[in-house]
């Protein structure tokens, strides 16, 4: 594989994780809507555990989200080294 050819699945792959995280982003903010309406429904009544179960999964996107950052720069940094050998 020519370094080339290296460099535009890499390029892929990193536009790849930005949709991912964007994705993640977006779906953390509908959790919090979610949470919202739930509360609102419920206020107050037994909505606790049901409240805890969404902040939970809402946490774990934002992890998610934020932990895409360091595979992303792994990818651009990969890119950059490619670049160096390939020329």
């Amino acid at each position: 594989m020519s370094a080339a050819e290296m460099i535009a699945k890499l390029a892929a792959a990193s536009q790849k994780l930005d949709e991912a995280r964007a994705k993640t982003a977006a779906a953390a903010q509908d959790a919090a809507e979610a949470r919202s309406l739930v509360a609102g429904a419920l206020q107050g009544v037994a909505a606790g555990p049901l409240i805890g179960a969404i902040d939970s999964y809402q946490q774990a996107l934002t992890r998610a989200v934020q932990g895409c950052q360091p595979a992303t720069q792994q990818v651009q940094e990969t890119i950059a080294k490619v670049r160096v050998l390939g020329n």
